[in-house]
């Protein structure tokens, strides 16, 4: 059940999502540079290849196929082809069966084209074959196609006095449509095209249509019968366009997605679960914006994509998932797993924790630090939580009187080259502290490191820490070790760690990261120190394959998968020519380095790196390198957020996190 790695990247590059009830969604991206449509689009998934197809803009548009790419692809392909002599007044569509993949559009003439297809290539250089049907039929506004019964119901709009129809047929072996016959749906009359899908086990198929007083309907076709069941309506829906409807998860599960009618254009949408219709339409951000149908394509029993056409008419994605990421630990690991010990499963981490603001600088260097050369993460604390991420690596320090989060290049920012403060600690104590209050089956590790303690003593820093946190919600346990932490027995807990430090008094545990250690928590771990993709992936690699037959009672094996620029480096890459005051020779220096560079920021590289971690993660559990006495216990990431969640869960339902 493990996401393709081309979908994956929309969390990965966008690094938060939008909640909407149980849906959780990534922010839109623009995925097809140059295209753009005035009709509805289309996504599918064929055998774990993607690919989308949409009418060029125009009263008269040419068909357009783009070949997206396959599972674990680490970005799109991005193969737009535009289909010979095909072109269209409306959106064309997909249909997928087992064997075949079939495009479809309505040609000038009224007619119904398709190509078949059985590979990911070649639609371009597909034949164009016409649907023969029973009788002369003018498909119009639009297609929506379902496979139903062994019978292909192609559903569409004849514009004579609003009537709507579908057409049936029966494949051939080579996927060849025979004759169809023409069937109206009865009783319906619609100001748009009508969406189908199969339900019933794929036996018969429902239209979804908008009739003329704008509401909502559907009726259930039964090829085997030739008969329709009674029309329905989903009460308080209403509007002027073709109503989506998609069976994604399985196909006793559906979502009807329609825009709104008058003022109420926003999206919305409304489940349907074996027979039963939720109480009422959840409506989705403003940002989710179309005049035309959406499309949704099944990724996996989890999660699902989203494509449509933006009201500037480009292309928009939008990847979501089914659950709620704030209380993943309670759905997946309780009652099952509670008495699991923690290193048994994979739980995901956040590299700098704190650092998403910038709210001071220092070091000798100040001058050069901003949030180019000092973030890492583009939420905060209190929403990497509400996100999923259960790990957290802060670094603190008083500034301005009070703890910050910090990130600089040395232990004490007046050593440092060039720092910057963070979110103040007092901020990320209380969000961690509320959060447990209303999530007691997850738990939350806290693990500080790169002390300075010329301004507070380090046990006070401990001391300040517990007191803000209550010492109730942290867990201590002087007679556990790490191998024998159950997860009942954290629930609901936080763990503080202090590199090197023990204070029990405050109940906060020693973390080390070292071969060997008596310590609470010994991470192991390989830090790559690089801005090398290669370089990353081979540290990585050799650290999991060094750590066979090597891993001892109290290791928490932690996956580092960072990229980043050494201080001096990180100094110029992330500015452009100093004050006027600044060296010739440095502004040139300066010029020369961002223009090789091209400004990568910390954010910039971990959008890089971070689309390479599922691919490379399944790679090595797939050959060998990773496996049950090695595995990962944290996934500890820059852009943190529900894309390093969602895989986390995905293998934590795999073999290597079961007993």
């Amino acid at each position: 059940m493990l996401k393709p790695g081309l979908l994956f990247l929309l969390a990965v590059m966008y690094g938060y999502c939008i909640h909407a009830q149980r849906l959780t969604f990534t922010r839109p991206v623009n995925f097809l540079a140059g295209a753009t449509s005035d009709k509805a689009i289309d996504i599918t998934n064929f055998n774990q290849h993607y690919f989308v197809t949409w009418k060029t803009v125009g009263a008269i548009g040419n068909i357009q196929v783009a070949y997206l790419g396959t599972k674990l692809d680490t970005t799109f392909a991005n193969t737009q082809n535009t289909i010979p002599d095909a072109t269209s007044r409306f959106a064309p569509v997909f249909r997928t069966t087992k064997t075949y993949i079939y495009l479809f559009w309505i040609a000038v003439d009224g007619t119904l084209k398709y190509i078949v297809g059985t590979t990911a290539a070649g639609f371009e250089k597909g034949t164009v074959n016409t649907l023969p049907t029973s009788r002369r039929a003018v498909f119009n506004k639009g297609i929506s196609v379902a496979f139903a019964g062994n019978k292909m119901v192609m559903a569409s709009h004849d514009d004579t006095k609003g009537n709507i129809f579908i057409a049936v047929s029966t494949p051939d072996q080579e996927g060849l449509l025979q004759e169809a016959a023409i069937i109206p749906v009865k009783g319906a009359k619609s100001l748009d095209y009508p969406f189908a899908v199969a339900v019933n086990n794929q036996s018969s198929a429902r239209c979804c249509w908008s009739s003329r007083d704008k509401q909502v309907c559907y009726a259930d076709y039964d090829p085997a019968t030739n008969t329709w069941s009674g029309i329905q309506t989903i009460p308080n829906a209403n509007t002027a366009t073709a109503p989506a409807l998609y069976s994604v998860f399985s196909d006793n599960r559906l979502f009807y997605i329609w825009k709104g009618a008058g003022k109420d254009n926003g999206l919305n949408y409304r489940e349907e679960i074996s027979g039963a219709l939720a109480d009422s339409e959840t409506i989705l951000p403003d940002l989710f914006a179309t005049d035309n149908p959406v499309s949704l394509s099944y990724i996996d029993e989890d999660n699902f994509v989203m494509a449509y056409t933006g009201k500037d008419q480009q292309l928009y994605l939008s990847y979501f998932a089914d659950y709620d990421p704030a209380s993943w630990m309670g759905t997946l690991l309780f009652p099952a797993k509670a008495d699991y010990h923690l290193k048994d499963i994979v739980i995901p981490g956040s590299h700098d924790a704190g650092m998403s603001v910038l709210n001071g600088t220092g070091g000798s260097g100040k001058a050069s630090v901003n949030e180019c050369n000092t973030l890492t993460q583009l939420m905060n604390v209190e929403k990497q939580l509400q996100s999923g991420i259960r790990m957290f690596d802060l670094r603190i320090e008083q500034y301005k009187g009070e703890l910050y989060t910090k990130h600089a290049s040395a232990d004490c920012m007046e050593d440092a080259m060039g720092g910057g403060y963070g979110e103040k600690l007092e901020d990320i104590l209380l969000a961690v502290k509320s959060f447990l209050h209303t999530h007691w089956s997850e738990f939350v590790i806290l693990s500080f490191s790169h002390f300075c303690d010329k301004q507070l003593s380090i046990e006070e820093q401990a001391k300040q820490i517990v007191t803000k946190l209550g010492k109730e919600i942290v867990y201590y346990d002087t007679g556990s070790s790490l191998a024998a932490t159950r997860l009942r027995d954290v629930a609901g807990k936080v763990i503080v760690s202090f590199e090197n430090y023990h204070y029990p008094e405050w109940k906060v545990d020693e973390g080390t990261m070292v071969d060997k250690s008596a310590a609470f928590i010994n991470y192991r771990r390989e830090y790559a120190a690089t801005n090398e993709l290669d370089k990353l992936l081979t540290a990585q690699q050799h650290f999991f394959a060094a750590l066979k037959n090597n891993v001892q009672a109290n290791d928490l094996i932690r996956l580092d998968w960072q990229l980043t620029e050494a201080g001096s480096e990180a100094a110029f890459i992330c500015n452009d020519f100093q004050s006027e005051k600044s060296n010739p020779l440095m502004d040139g220096a300066l010029l020369l380095v961002n223009t090789v560079k091209r400004h990568k920021s910390i954010i910039d590289l971990s959008r890089t790196g971070n689309r390479y971690l599922i691919p490379k993660v399944m790679e090595w559990i797939d050959n060998g390198t990773i496996t049950v006495e090695n595995k990962p216990n944290i996934l500890y990431v820059d852009a943190a957020g529900n894309w390093i969640t969602d895989f986390c869960i995905d293998l934590n339902h795999s073999r290597l996190y079961n007993k």
